[in-house]
């Protein structure tokens, strides 16, 4: 088991608050819920690096993929015993070209 030192970037929290405030609009609850849920899938993946996926086009840059109730993206690398977390995306969005 892994406890690694969890980094997001300033990109990453600006996703969650992107989301959080589009789905706010509808629903204040819903919105708090997914939040809380992205930060207790961040938790997971310090314990479980490798439960995110490669995908072609980005591997060669060590970035994995972790996909989360099939809606929305997490894009994070491991380095230095460091999680990053580097994007937080909704399944639409062009994730590599984002990265």
């Amino acid at each position: 088991m892994n406890n690694l030192e969890l980094i997001i970037t300033e990109e990453a929290f600006y996703d969650i608050e992107v989301i959080s405030q589009f789905i706010s609009n509808d629903n204040f609850d819903a919105a708090k819920k997914t939040v809380d849920m992205f930060f207790d899938c961040f938790k997971i993946l310090c314990e479980f690096p490798n439960m995110g996926i490669y995908k072609k086009g980005i591997n060669a840059k060590d970035i994995q993929i972790f996909i989360v109730k099939k809606q929305f993206l997490i894009a994070y690398k491991v380095k230095d015993n460091k999680l990053i977390i580097l994007k937080v995306s909704y399944r639409y969005q062009n994730i590599y070209n984002l990265l």
